[in-house]
This record gives structure tokens, C-alpha cells and sequence, in this order.
């Protein structure tokens, strides 16, 4: 349990580390993510946990979102596919899943308050999209709302997409519930369709509920409602639950290793180096791979039962490989451990360097400031190769990041953010002992700036997302930016051949499905799995759309010289569009190309089919002379004006409200004082008591402080009451930030209500 006056970020009931989502999405594999849910739940229920919160669907927009590696993906179907898998296996053990965060949290800065400005339709064909598939397929038993606003509205008191969308478009049947201190006015939020509020704050909230009664805000039917859901989900949790199934640790634990060896990416394999054989004359370098980076901080940090290092695995397997630390993991770094390692790798016919991002690079609260590895490893790196041209980079990482010395090393491994057994998962993968045969569930780009969201992303409290549907490789695709890796990519130790690309049909009618088949061979000399991925381009249009779009990908293994037709089906509505005018999926007649092939930068069979319409007198939007940079396809560049914005978007932008608010209320921040000498005083005297109570110390704590800090200071005033802070606490303070000490002084006075 957390420790005395702990925030519990570091400290809880050990259990298994698992790779994180952003992990195991690069396995494409909906098989052997159920088994990770299975696993999930059977554990919880062991522990004695009814819900568990996840899994994150949210896009990944931007890559320096410091919550990327809680997500699946930048892609929906991908995500919403994988999700579905996942809740799938949770539930079967009679733990529910809790889907989240409902909609748009895509960063991290005043991510309680800010708001997110999207267009109806990037809305719905790009961030709804992963909730739809997972709602539709998996029906979890809850779904978490999200900090923050979608277009001015919390999502909490959204009723538009709590109640319209998700219950009586889409049938979700289970409870609404607010993440935690996400609760801003339960009399409008209890209307909208939240049924739960967590964690529950006590008489405050009572009180709350009472006054939006009392007002004829919240009815009789509202809580009715919200209660009956509540009741539902307990007797579900209660009666519901399969018999005790004969799980042990070791099992969880051979399933947290399946998971990392089914989700690493090959990235670069020059040559052919790997894998290695047992004897290599290799060098270890790199801290990393005696202190791994195997998960990120915040409120989905595990207190793992044991972690596997690479030291650890090579002493368990006696093989002699040399090590040398070669840097540290703090900001202060040894000249002498980098001479040291440079020597070492100057002796070995190969170096293992083991490189990626800290624990405080990647964490819930707080987005990343660069896609940069540690400087350190970057310029070691530069000097190593200056004297051993067979260096491979073994990458942990829950995001993307820059690689200067990829042209100088022969192979990059990408074991991403592996969880506990990530030592003994790296050791079987270098060896040859598992194929990585792992595809990128995210674009990797060349830097931060290339991404179409940047000049929109982080730093502000209205964030308008006005690269509309070009998110990820749709964005990359179609206007033809270069980038590092592409989205879908990964190499093997084998190599694959796709052909005999054929369909069921020449045309396609509103109600149809159409089949796909495409045979893959494995050329090599090594089984291993191919993930084969069918993308739709659509005919010219009005309406701007991407190039490509994922619609179905299968995973495949195959022995050496084995074949296999996979096939894949597409149904008429996987070639709509989100159509603002009618508010409704339009799906436009013309011939669509079929592109199939192992990634989106390699599609190489293509084959056409004549898609029917499905709305005969519909229009189609027209953007062309009042947003066309939208159709600058090819450019390498999407530059959207605000004018352009405001005409996708329907309505005038919001402003984005800077600098010191006339008046200070709970929603108010830290943030919003920190250049007036009241907020300074005040911040300095907050800090010191809240970190005091907050932090247990512990191998996260760096990362913890500037978790404790950012929710100080980003975190409207409200929040504070989630570390058990009576709210006359906040209210005094926010009277202190208007100049009203005397105010503030009776308001503390006060006896506690909460």
C-alpha cells in the first residue's frame, strides 16, 4: 500500500509490468492483446480490483504528448481494434474495463482546463472513432470522460457526446464515469450523462448535488439514472464473475515477455548483424541496459513483482559480454564513464548500446519539451561508431525520437517501454531466439516541428486542432512530407512476399461487404509473422480526404517457404465520410483504389472498385476556395490559415485566454499567476507543502516532483481537493489571488464542511 503521506505513484500493491500500449500496439496482433487483457483482469480480480482503468484510446496528434505512451495509436481503427481486443479479455475475467479518456486529450498542459477546438468532422472520423469500434465491439462496462473542453463544453457535462452519441447512437450501455478531479458542476454534468464522479470528495459533493436539485438542474430521472447505472455495474462486478482461474505469477509473467517480444520493432538491420550468436565478441553500453526504462511515470505506474534488466539476463545465461555504464541517468554526467565505454567499444568486434528516453522524459501531467534522446547518449553514440562500425541500437521508448547517428549505426531494435521482463525479451530478440516482427503504430517524423498540429500544440489553453482529418500518416501521405520511419513499418529476420491480390465483387452497394484476399509467402529462412494492411484512397472530390486511409490488416506467421491467403473484409461504410451538412456518414460514388502492402510508404498490389453511393441527392462540402490549402496534396506542407480553420470549423475560432484573468474562481490556476508577486509568494508556499505531503521518495521521484509540480501549478484550483484539501482551502486561495486577504482569512476560519 502507499506509504504514509505518499502520493502513491511509485508505491502500490506489486503486480506484473506489461508493456506499455504504446508498445503493444506495434504487435498489431488482436490475439495476443486479449491474452494481455485476460491477464489484466485475472490479476486485478486477484487483487481484489473491480475496475480497471483502461485502456487510453486517445490519438496521438503530436508526438510530444507526454501521455503517448499510455495510447495505442495515431490511428483509430487501429487503436479501436486493439482496445476492443483488450477490453474483451478484461472483462472475461469478470473485471471491468474502463475506456478512456472521452474525447480529445491529446495534451498534457492545463489539460484539466483546456480546450480542445476540432471540426465536426475530424471529430468523428478521427477521435471518436477508436470509442465507436471499442463501444460497438467490446462494450466496456464504463467509459472515463476527459479532463478536459471539446469545442468550450467540459466532456464531463457534455450531453451532446455522453448521452446523444455514445448512449443513443452508438448503445453504450454501461457507466459514465470523470477521471480523477474531473468533476467540474455536477448539476450541469449529472444531466449531461455522468453518472459517477471520481474520487469521491465528501460532503462538498453531496452538497453540490443537493444545490442542483434544489434548482430543478438535476431530476428526479437524472438520478435515477446515474444511481441505477452504478447499481448495474455492481451487481454485474458482483454476480457476474467467472470462478477463480489457476493463474500464477510466473504465468502473468510469461505473458508480459510474450507481449515484449511481439511488439518490438526492427527498425534498421544493415548487413544482416542480427542476430547475434551466443559467442559475439559484443560490448554492452549504456546505463539503460542496467536500469531500463520499461515503463512511464504517473498514475499508471506499476510497483512491479521483479524487473529483468539486460545485465540481469546475460548473468542468468552466464554469457561474458563485457559492460560499461558509459552514462548516467541524471542531468550530471562522468567524462570518465564515456572514455571508458568508447575504449571498451574500441576492443570488441560489435557494441550493444543500449539507449531511450528516462523516466522523467515520459509521464501523465507534463508534456515533452523535444523529440531529443538525452544529449549524452546522442554524443556517445557519435564517438562510439568513430571507432566500431558494427554498433546496434537497442531503443527504450514510449514515443518517438530523433535519431542523428541512424546513418552511422548498422541496427536500430526498437523494444519500446517492454515492461519487467524487457532484459530477457531484448537478449531473446538480439539473439535470434524471437523474430521481431513488430509494425509502427505511429509516424515516426524527423523532428517535432514536421508534425501538422505543432504550431497548435502545448502552451496554450485553446488548442485548435486545424490540421482537421491530416493526422499521422494521413497527414504524411498525402502531401508528401519525408519522414524517419513510416507509419506501419518494421523489418525481420526473414523476409515476406505479398501477391495474388483479388476481391469478390467489381462493385460495392450500400448493406454489401467486399472480401479481400492477398497471399503472403515467407522467402526467408526464419518463421516469423507479417501484418498485411489494406488502405482505402478515395476518387477526386470536393471534399478534401486523406490519400490513404487503414480500413483492415491481419497478422500472420509463417514457417520458412510457408504460404497463406489472408482475408480481409471491408464493408460499404468503411469508404464514408463524415458529412457536416447532413450530419450523417456519406460515402461518395466513384471507383476507390484498394492499396495492400506491409506499411503505408509500401503498398505495392492495387486493385479498383466501384463504390455506390449511399445518399443519391447529397452535397458534398466544398472547401476549395475558402480553406484551400486543405487540397495542397503533394506540397509537403499543410499551412492553415486561421481564416481557412474557421471555415472547416463552422463557427468563429474561440480566443485563447492568456495572461492574468480578471477575476480568479476554482477553474483558475497557478499558472494563470505566475508572473504576478501574489501568485509567485503563493506558488512558493503551495509547492513547499504539497510536495511534502505528496512525495514518498522512490526510484520515480524525479519524475513524481514534476508530476506533484505540474498538477500544482497547470491544475485548475478545484483539484486540490483530490489530496484530501478541504475546499475552503482553494477558495481562500483564489480570494488571496484577487487581493481579498481578509476574505481569505475568514474563509479559512471557517468550520470544515467537506
Amino acid at each position: 500500500m502507499p506509504k504514509e503521506n505518499s502520493s502513491g505513484l511509485d508505491t502500490s500493491v506489486p503486480a506484473t509490468s506489461y508493456p506499455s500500449l504504446s508498445a503493444v500496439a506495434c504487435s498489431f496482433d488482436r490475439d495476443l492483446v486479449f491474452e494481455l487483457g485476460e491477464s489484466l483482469g485475472a490479476e486485478a480480480k486477484a487483487a481484489g480490483v473491480d475496475v480497471l482503468l483502461a485502456p487510453g484510446v486517445n490519438i496521438k496528434r503530436h508526438p510530444l504528448n507526454g501521455r503517448n505512451f499510455e495510447y495505442f495509436s495515431e490511428d483509430p481503427l487501429l487503436a479501436g481494434e486493439l482496445a476492443s481486443a483488450y477490453i474483451r479479455g478484461v472483462q472475461s475475467q469478470g473485471t471491468a474495463a474502463c475506456l478512456k479518456h472521452f474525447s480529445a486529450n491529446n495534451q498534457e498542459f492545463c489539460r484539466m482546463i483546456n480546450n480542445s477546438v476540432i471540426d465536426e468532422r475530424a471529430l468523428r472520423e478521427i477521435y471518436l472513432k477508436p470509442f465507436e469500434i471499442a463501444i460497438h465491439e467490446a462494450q466496456p462496462w464504463t467509459v472515463m470522460s476527459s479532463y478536459n473542453k471539446l469545442n468550450g463544453t467540459y466532456t464531463s457535462e457534455h450531453a451532446d457526446l455522453l448521452s446523444k452519441i455514445a448512449r443513443d447512437e452508438w448503445g453504450f450501455e454501461g457507466l459514465f464515469m470523470t477521471d480523477w478531479g474531473g468533476m467540474n458542476d455536477r448539476a450541469t454534468a449529472i444531466p449531461a450523462g455522468t453518472d459517477l464522479e471520481m474520487p469521491p470528495v465528501g460532503q462538498f459533493g453531496v452538497r453540490r448535488i443537493l444545490k442542483g436539485v434544489r434548482s430543478g438542474a438535476i431530476t428526479e430521472n437524472d438520478l435515477n439514472r446515474a444511481v441505477g447505472n452504478l447499481l448495474e455495474l455492481i451487481a454485474k462486478l458482483r454476480g457476474e464473475r467467472e470462478p477463480s482461474k489457476t493463474w500464477q505469477t510466473a504465468d502473468f509473467e510469461t505473458v508480459s515477455k510474450k507481449l515484449a517480444l511481439g511488439s518490438a520493432v526492427l527498425l534498421k538491420n544493415e548487413q544482416e548483424l542480427l542476430p547475434l550468436p551466443a559467442n559475439a565478441d559484443a560490448a554492452v553500453i549504456g546505463m539503460l541496459a542496467e536500469k531500463p526504462h520499461y515503463q512511464g511515470a504517473g498514475s499508471s505506474l506499476v510497483n512491479p513483482l521483479r524487473v529483468v534488466s539486460f545485465l540481469d539476463a546475460l548473468r542468468e545465461e552466464n554469457l561474458g559480454w563485457e559492460y560499461a555504464r558509459g552514462y548516467t541517468l541524471g542531468a550530471r554526467q562522468d567524462q570518465r564513464l564515456a572514455e571508458e565505454a568508447v575504449e571498451l567499444a574500441r576492443r570488441k568486434r560489435l557494441v550493444l548500446f543500449f539507449a531511450g528516453l528516462r523516466d522523467i522524459d515520459e509521464a501523465e501531467s507534463y508534456d515533452r519539451l523535444h523529440m531529443d534522446l538525452p544529449a549524452a547518449q546522442n554524443s556517445l553514440i557519435e564517438k562510439i561508431t568513430s571507432v566500431n562500425q558494427n554498433v546496434v541500437v537497442v531503443l527504450q521508448s514510449g514515443s518517438p525520437v530523433r535519431l542523428p547517428w541512424l546513418a552511422k549505426v548498422k541496427a536500430v531494435l526498437l523494444v519500446g517501454l517492454a515492461g519487467q521482463m524487457t532484459g530477457a525479451a531484448s537478449l531473446d530478440l538480439l539473439l535470434g531466439r524471437a523474430n521481431p516482427c513488430g509494425k509502427l503504430a505511429e509516424t515516426w517524423a524527423f523532428a517535432a516541428e514536421d508534425a501538422p498540429s505543432h504550431s497548435q500544440f502545448g502552451g496554450r489553453f485553446s488548442n485548435q486542432y486545424r490540421e482537421s482529418v491530416f493526422v499521422g500518416y494521413r497527414y504524411y501521405q498525402t502531401f508528401q512530407k519525408a519522414v524517419c520511419f513510416p507509419f506501419g513499418f518494421g523489418l525481420s529476420y526473414t523476409s515476406f512476399r505479398v501477391d495474388n491480390l483479388e476481391l469478390n465483387r467489381s462493385s460495392l452497394a450500400p448493406g454489401e461487404d467486399l472480401e479481400v484476399s492477398v497471399r503472403v509467402i515467407n522467402t526467408g529462412s526464419r518463421a516469423g509473422s507479417e501484418v498485411i494492411q489494406l488502405y482505402v484512397s478515395p476518387p477526386a472530390s470536393a471534399i478534401f480526404r486523406p490519400r490513404m486511409e487503414l480500413k483492415a490488416f491481419e497478422k500472420v506467421v509463417l514457417a520458412p517457404g510457408e504460404s497463406q491467403t489472408v482475408r480481409l473484409k471491408l464493408r460499404h461504410s468503411d469508404f464514408a465520410f463524415w458529412n457536416t451538412s447532413l450530419r450523417a456518414w456519406h460515402c461518395e460514388a466513384g471507383e476507390y483504389r484498394l492499396l495492400v502492402g506491409t506499411s503505408s510508404a509500401d503498398t505495392p498490389l492495387e486493385a479498383q472498385i466501384a463504390v455506390e453511393t449511399n445518399l443519391p441527392e447529397a452535397r458534398v462540402p466544398n472547401y476549395t476556395e475558402t480553406a484551400p490549402c486543405y487540397y495542397a496534396y503533394g506540397s509537403g506542407a499543410l499551412r492553415v490559415s486561421a481564416e481557412a480553420f474557421e471555415a472547416v470549423y463552422g463557427a468563429s475560432i474561440p480566443p485563447d485566454p492568456q495572461g492574468e484573468p480578471a477575476e480568479y474562481d476554482l477553474n483558475a490556476t497557478m499558472w494563470d499567476a505566475r508572473e504576478s508577486l501574489r501568485g509567485k509568494l503563493l506558488a512558493v508556499i503551495i509547492k513547499k507543502f504539497g510536495t511534502k505531503t505528496a512525495l514518498g521518495g522512490g526510484e520515480f521521484q524525479e519524475a513524481n516532483e514534476r508530476i506533484i509540480d505540474a498538477s500544482i501549478m497547470d491544475a485548475p484550483l478545484r483539484s486540490y481537493i483530490l489530496g484530501g484539501v478541504p475546499i475552503k482551502v482553494p477558495e481562500a486561495i483564489a480570494l488571496l489571488l484577487n487581493g481579498k486577504v481578509f476574505q481569505a482569512i475568514r474563509k479559512l476560519l471557517e468550520k470544515d464542511k467537506t
